[in-house]
């Protein structure tokens, strides 16, 4: 009875050992089964509308403008911040003006002396300088009529014989200059009664003008020791603070307008003669949840960029919901040619023999699909055939991956 119970305990541990190591073995069939079982990722496909997109480009503002100054100078104080709103005409950065002030003062005084000239030689002479040059006059004839009888009584003399040869040249002296002086007084007086010529005020009238000029340019150099915004916009950039050098060669800020924008694409070849000046395009940016606005092209290049076949173009963009940035991107598209494709990122192709295939997830097993697809410019592909919308496609499908393997879809 003993030994029949030791038997039927060892048939027990032997059974149970059996089913044990059975039971390992089956685990180890199926964690088997599994480690053979690929992982895939998958995407599935979607409808994507094409409304002829023809390239893709960068916003840019309408109008940027980096302000300087004319003149070199101190800059006194500067009136606005980065991210300042400014008008037309608004005063920026005000340069220390006090040197320019004095010469707008010097050729002011300089103007009102020489106009003054003019204006005394416009009126001619007092009747007080009239007179005393008169008396003058007749002053020098008085001297005239004298030297003429002390003459003629002297060479009455030198004829009798009382005095000499050079006694008679010397009374000859004193009446030529005492002549001498009387035409002279009298030529003073009637230009003096004429007045000036037309040549005399002409050079006066030409002196005021260039002084004039002169005071213009003076007060156009102290007018620009004010710098003004060129345009309505903001301040995006601000390069100077009061106590520094402004110099011309330097900007002080940055103003940008955004309240339109500009788009600048390049577009292919084969789709410029789409694209007119004046017409309008769809444009299209991704960072802003697929937001469409309308765009008017203003420019398209009649020549092509260096080393490429595609077209410079600008389309310029109402930008009034202030959502635009410059620098970010846009799809640009022609209006009204939209319809339904199939889109494929480039890193899920395999190309073979010149063809392009996909691995196309169906209950659990792989497919390789041969696919007709149509280039693009973003990283993608337009899929032409061989696929339809709902279909889960392998994403970077591994070299090891065959068709119809069985897969698990993470």
């Amino acid at each position: 009875m003993k030994k029949q119970i030791q038997s039927l305990l060892v048939l027990s541990v032997l059974s149970s050992s059996a089913l044990l190591f059975a039971g390992c073995a089956s685990d180890q069939a199926v964690t088997s089964q599994v480690s053979t079982t690929p992982f895939v990722k998958v995407m599935k496909m979607a409808n994507y509308t094409d409304s002829g997109s023809i390239a893709s480009g960068k916003i840019i503002p309408d109008q940027e403008v980096q302000v300087v100054s004319k003149l070199s100078g101190k800059v006194a104080s500067v009136g606005v911040q980065e991210g300042t709103t400014v008008k037309q005409g608004q005063v920026l950065v005000q340069l220390e003006a006090t040197d320019y002030q004095q010469q707008v003062n010097q050729a002011q005084a300089a103007i009102a002396s020489a106009q003054a000239r003019l204006n005394d030689t416009k009126a001619g002479a007092r009747s007080q300088e009239i007179n005393r040059q008169e008396s003058a006059l007749e002053q020098a004839r008085v001297n005239l009529d004298l030297a003429q009888k002390n003459y003629d009584r002297m060479q009455s003399l030198f004829t009798s014989g009382a005095i000499s040869q050079a006694d008679l040249e010397k009374a000859s002296l004193s009446l030529e200059s005492a002549r001498s002086g009387y035409e002279q007084l009298q030529q003073q007086l009637s230009l003096t009664k004429e007045g000036a010529t037309d040549n005399t005020i002409s050079a006066l009238q030409a002196e005021v003008t260039r002084l004039q000029s002169s005071l213009a340019l003076a007060k156009n150099t102290l007018d620009s020791t004010v710098v003004k915004a060129p345009i309505n916009g903001m301040v995006v950039k601000r390069s100077v603070d009061p106590g520094e050098m402004a110099s011309p060669s330097v900007p002080l800020m940055t103003i940008v307008n955004m309240n339109t924008v500009k788009v600048e694409v390049s577009v292919p070849q084969e789709k410029i003669n789409d694209v007119k000046i004046g017409s309008t395009l769809d444009i299209k940016v991704d960072s802003l949840n697929g937001k469409t606005y309308k765009g008017v092209v203003e420019f398209v290049s009649p020549v092509s960029d260096t080393n490429s076949t595609t077209f410079p173009v600008k389309i310029k963009v109402n930008n009034t919901d202030g959502l635009l940035r410059s620098g970010m991107l846009a799809e640009v598209f022609l209006a009204g040619k939209g319809e339904t494709e199939l889109k494929l990122p480039t890193s899920v192709l395999i190309q073979k023999e010149n063809k392009s295939y996909v691995y196309k997830v169906e209950a659990d097993v792989v497919r390789l699909i041969e696919i007709t697809t149509e280039g693009s410019t973003d990283g993608n592909v337009i899929v032409k055939s061989g696929l339809k919308p709902e279909d889960q496609i392998v994403v970077n499908p591994s070299s090891e991956l065959h068709d119809g393997e069985k897969v698990r879809v993470q």
